[in-house]
């Protein structure tokens, strides 16, 4: 339909349906809804179809049903179904009932203007609390440089001394469960060795400030992470599948109130993370890359991916230092 149209001329598909009748509830300038008597052509079963029509940058749009915008729409809405339903023969109740359903209708929307009002409040409030938290913790990070800087050498250390030594997983274990901002800034905890009933051990179990986690599931530094030939190693393959155990076993705990409740596990759909390996070639680079876009909720990461994203903080923090120090 041509642009040119009132907002509320159109009606059903005349190949499909006979109007018998019809009655628009709102006509403005973005949108249009109407009420339509018709008689179905292929069964000849004649009902009430409700359809609208909203205004984009790309024209006028038909939709199946509309949506009452405000009070004023519902008894014009009502009037209009009284009166097509009375036009195409069918018997109306007693008045009292509809006035009764017109006042629950008014009711109910009035619940819902208050409490959008009061989503849009609690909005306004969250990211304020937001705001506040993300300076607090930036001041936190920013007392804390040295610190920093001292771990990502003790990080730097163990990946050159991994070409000539082995560094157990429970060594990596403590060093990242000591240094949890090496994951993400946006973490706020870890528990290590997290259980989840008898035969799943989380390496990790990582905790955001809005109480959302993560499993982490850590390898060696000596991993190999692609074969000579440049396909995907052994390591990797193992690693993603013992995490998608752990994923799918913590999902069901999150689901089991008792067992959520025993093993405080409330996660509905964890992310999964494998740190493994620190090789950081083109090759290794581009395969890494690859296997993070077709993976859903699971990412991998080097040591040395994590080496370069705390390396990023540090320098942001310093950032910091020079803006507020003049």
């Amino acid at each position: 339909m041509s642009d040119e149209k009132k907002p509320e001329d159109f009606k059903p598909v005349e190949k499909y349906y006979e109007t018998i009748d019809e009655s628009t509830v709102y006509s403005e300038e973005f949108r249009a809804g109407k009420v339509f008597g018709v008689k179905n052509k292929k069964t000849d079963e004649i009902y009430i179809r409700l359809l609208s029509r909203t205004k984009s940058s790309r024209g006028w749009r038909k939709n199946w049903g509309f949506n009452v915008y405000n009070i004023l729409h519902i008894d014009k809405l009502f009037f209009a179904l009284r009166s097509i339903a009375k036009v195409i023969g069918w018997n109306i109740s007693d008045s009292a009932d509809i006035e009764e359903i017109k006042k629950q209708l008014r009711e109910k929307q009035e619940t819902i203007v208050m409490l959008e009002k009061q989503n849009t409040e609690a909005r306004i409030d969250h990211e304020m609390l937001l705001q506040k938290y993300i300076e607090q913790k930036e001041k936190l990070m920013r007392s804390r440089i040295d610190e920093f800087k001292q771990t990502v050498r003790d990080l730097k250390q163990k990946i050159q001394d991994a070409d000539s030594q082995k560094i157990s997983e429970s060594d990596l274990q403590e060093f990242l469960y000591q240094n949890v901002w090496l994951f993400g800034t946006e973490y706020i905890s870890a528990e290590p060795q997290k259980m989840r009933g008898a035969l799943n051990k989380f390496d990790f179990y990582l905790e955001r400030y809005n109480k959302t986690r993560d499993i982490v599931e850590i390898k060696l530094l000596s991993d190999t992470i692609i074969n000579q030939d440049g396909s995907i190693s052994a390591k990797i393959i193992q690693a993603i599948d013992q995490l998608i155990e752990y994923l799918e076993s913590s999902t069901a705990a999150a689901h089991s109130t008792v067992i959520s409740e025993e093993e405080n596990i409330r996660e509905l759909r964890p992310r999964g993370i494998v740190i493994i390996g620190k090789d950081n070639d083109k090759k290794t680079r581009e395969k890494i890359h690859k296997w993070n876009y077709r993976l859903s909720h699971i990412q991998l990461f080097t040591y040395t991916d994590i080496l370069d994203r705390a390396e990023v903080v540090i320098k942001h923090i310093e950032r910091q230092e020079v803006v507020l120090n003049g």
